[in-house]
């Protein structure tokens, strides 16, 4: 089996994180797989790829550059699957092609309420031509993989023909960088509370909230500090991230929060031991690998309550409501004053990985859907 990866829009957070996953666990598998990526990817593995400038393009040229001159590539190449792994696909693929949807925000009534109204006019329009575009992506795919039930409904929702060629893959964690040690931290052993989140930052990740939740907790007695994998410039200089760089950088002068921008995936065992919580006010998501991760380390999680984070952390998490700091405040009250509550919590995240989230498990099921695409294609 021949496979070609379209990981082109990989640049930051989880895509890079699961192409290079990927491509370890293809090179491992003895897979005959050639990865097209960008030219800043940050390339961990030595496997064959192909380098291409097509995210540097506008949002128009880069839909023409894909639908001709990828196509061309893709038809020279001759692969017996194509893989698109991040939203949109060929249309009228030249070779069979299976695409993996993972944006949510395009489909999620709560996201399109909450945080699409802020966007930008063309910002607006862009979001538009990109659902419309990923809707006719799928429908000219042989498979269509979601990684979780609450984003393949999401996906049907806008697009009900696609009801009979949407299946669930989902994610998991791997095992070489997350079968460490358990972790050895005592709940606030140093007189501290140590918050932490692991993202990149989208407006919809609502950092902001946290430090108005920060701010409170250490008003009302319980000192604790937040550590983000973020980039106060970055947000700074984000058209959209005016509120919740203000608000971060309140907590950064209260000596509150500290934010260490992106992290080396194999550093990020270590620093996930060293904290007590793990925080995830996201307002939408498709899957939520930090989640996976936190439970896999034996973090107990608060999170926002979606129907996403709901289906993959189930009772490893505490929910709270999207919009509100006050009630991630009494959410960590209560995991503060119950030992009991905090131990079951890590207990049923760990059996979750075992159960669900295994990262070979994902891999065997996507060489299956592969393997049975080209079947049907032949047939």
């Amino acid at each position: 089996m021949k496979v070609m990866v379209n990981a082109i829009s990989a640049k930051t957070g989880g895509i890079v994180t699961y192409t290079n996953n990927l491509m370890r666990s293809f090179s491992e598998r003895n897979v005959n797989a050639t990865f097209a990526i960008s030219q800043d990817f940050p390339l961990d593995i030595d496997v064959p790829v192909i380098r291409l400038s097509a995210d540097r393009m506008r949002p128009v040229h880069r839909v023409i550059w894909e639908q001709t001159v990828w196509r061309r590539i893709v038809a020279k190449h001759q692969p017996d699957i194509l893989f698109s792994s991040a939203n949109f696909g060929l249309l009228a693929s030249p070779v069979p092609q299976v695409l993996l949807v993972r944006e949510g925000g395009l489909f999620d009534p709560f996201y399109l309420t909450n945080i699409a109204p802020s966007l930008s006019v063309w910002a607006i329009f862009q979001r538009i031509a990109r659902r419309k575009l990923i809707i006719a992506s799928a429908r000219s795919s042989q498979a269509v993989i979601t990684p979780t039930d609450a984003m393949k409904e999401l996906l049907i929702f806008w697009a009900d023909n696609l009801n009979n060629n949407v299946q669930k893959n989902q994610y998991g964690t791997i095992a070489k960088f997350f079968d460490s040690p358990p972790r050895l931290r005592k709940w606030k052993e140093d007189g501290v509370l140590k918050l932490l989140y692991i993202s990149a930052y989208y407006p919809h990740k609502q950092p902001g909230l946290l430090s108005e939740a920060i701010a409170l907790l250490n008003e009302q007695g319980i000192p604790c500090h937040l550590t983000l994998t973020m980039d106060l410039d970055a947000i700074k200089n984000s058209q959209v991230g005016h509120k919740d760089y203000f608000l971060l950088n309140k907590g950064v002068e209260r000596g509150h929060i500290s934010l260490i921008g992106n992290v080396p995936y194999e550093e990020l065992p270590d620093i996930y031991k060293n904290h007590d919580l793990f925080l995830f006010p996201s307002l939408s998501e498709t899957f939520g690998h930090p989640l996976a991760e936190a439970m896999g380390l034996g973090l107990p999680i608060i999170a926002s309550d979606t129907p996403v984070h709901r289906e993959v952390c189930k009772d490893a998490a505490l929910y709270f409501s999207p919009l509100l700091a006050s009630d991630i405040v009494r959410q960590i009250h209560l995991l503060d004053e119950n030992e009991t509550l905090r131990n079951s919590m890590v207990a049923n995240g760990q059996n979750n990985i075992l159960e669900d989230f295994q990262w070979d498990s994902h891999v065997d099921r996507l060489l299956d859907i592969f393997s049975d695409t080209i079947k049907k294609a032949k047939s």
